[in-house]
C-alpha cells in the first residue's frame, strides 16, 4: 500500500445547517469535531471535502468557512462565491485540501434581501 492511502480516513457527512444571519459574530457550525470515545486520547481531525449550498437569499453572496467566532474567526478556505436562487456543489477537486482541529464555522458575508443559505458539507474524518 503506498505511504499516501495510510492517511485516508473515514467519511461523513454533516447535517443541512441554514444559515440565516450574517457576519463573522453570527458563525454557526457546519461540522462539529469528534470527541465522543471514553478513553480517546487526542481529538479527530478532518478534512474539507465537499460542500453543498442552496443559496435561498435575495442576491448573490459570499459564502465563509473557518473556525473560530467573531474576532476569532479565520477563514480556511478562500470565500465561495454563491449565485441567487442556485444550488452549489464543490467536490474535493474543487476546494482546497484544509485540515480542521476545530469545529467548522460559516457565515454569509451579508443577506440581502433577506432569506438565508442552506450548507451541507462531507469531511474525511482522520485519527
Amino acid at each position: 500500500m503506498p505511504i499516501t492511502e495510510q492517511t485516508k480516513g473515514v467519511r461523513l457527512q454533516g447535517a443541512v445547517v441554514n444559515l440565516a444571519v450574517a457576519a463573522a459574530a453570527n458563525a454557526q457550525p457546519i461540522f462539529q469535531q469528534s470527541n465522543i470515545l471514553v478513553d480517546q486520547i487526542g481529538t479527530k481531525s478532518f478534512r474539507l471535502k465537499r460542500i453543498k449550498v442552496r443559496n435561498n437569499i435575495a442576491g448573490n453572496d459570499y459564502l465563509h468557512i473557518g473556525t473560530g467566532v467573531g474576532p476569532a474567526f479565520g477563514d480556511a478556505i478562500p470565500p465561495l462565491y454563491s449565485v441567487n436562487n442556485m444550488t452549489d456543489d464543490w467536490v474535493e477537486y474543487d476546494v482546497p485540501e484544509v485540515e480542521f482541529f476545530a469545529d467548522m464555522m460559516a457565515y454569509p458575508a451579508a443577506l440581502p434581501g433577506g432569506g438565508s443559505m442552506d450548507v451541507q458539507v462531507e469531511v474525511e474524518e482522520i485519527g
